[in-house]
């Protein structure tokens, strides 16, 4: 069984009209950092009295961030006709439109009847982004920055070695009103770790909880 790769998955996407937007990592990051973080509640008022500490607004959030490298080389040498052609930049330019907001129409349609065009413009929304990292980690995110360093181009100035510094924000269900797939998703990744952490308990059995616990 070969190595799983990393990938990203955008369903609202609407590239060339309904295609998703998927990104294969070409090498899996070396390293990831993982920074869960508990949701702080506001701070108290004066003379609010006694506050529980462990009473929290909303689920605990979480960002990842991580480098990923791409080359061009290996492609260029089996003759490939789109890395000849672009080298990298169909891969940098696919991880930069799962930022970009997606509306329904690319043109004002109103606008262009003669129509009179609306005073306040609609929020933009951002496309459903899945970040998949082996089968136990499925989870929605946000991407929050790309740091792009290409390294070397071709003739006709496309890179063709790059590398990308990526950080993501995790979404949890409050921010996913109506996203069935990304709560899906979300609540999917969250009763593995459930599992997980039971399976530990086994572990720790095995490494003497008995003892620790006949101190409490």
């Amino acid at each position: 069984m070969g190595v799983l790769k990393g990938a990203f998955a955008s369903f609202g996407a609407g590239l060339l009209g309904a295609l998703p937007n998927i990104v294969v990592f070409q090498f899996n990051p070396e390293r990831m950092t993982r920074t869960p973080r508990t949701v702080q509640p506001p701070q108290p008022t004066a003379g609010q009295g006694q506050t529980n500490a462990q009473q929290v607004p909303g689920e605990p959030s979480e960002s990842i961030s991580f480098t990923l490298k791409i080359d061009a080389s290996d492609a260029l040498a089996q003759a490939n006709p789109i890395a000849a052609a672009s080298g990298v930049l169909t891969t940098i330019s696919a991880l930069e439109l799962l930022m970009v907001p997606q509306s329904s129409l690319t043109i004002d349609l109103s606008a262009l009847a003669g129509g009179s065009a609306p005073s306040k413009a609609p929020p933009l929304t951002l496309p459903l982004v899945l970040f998949i990292w082996g089968p136990y980690r499925i989870v929605p995110v946000n991407i929050n920055s790309l740091s792009v360093t290409e390294t070397e181009y071709d003739q006709l100035l496309n890179p063709i070695r790059a590398e990308i510094s990526v950080s993501l924000q995790i979404l949890t269900p409050s921010q996913l009103a109506g996203q069935t797939i990304g709560i899906g998703a979300y609540k999917y990744s969250e009763g593995v770790k459930e599992v997980m952490a039971a399976l530990n308990l086994a572990n720790a059995a095995q490494l003497g909880i008995s003892s620790v616990l006949s101190f409490m």
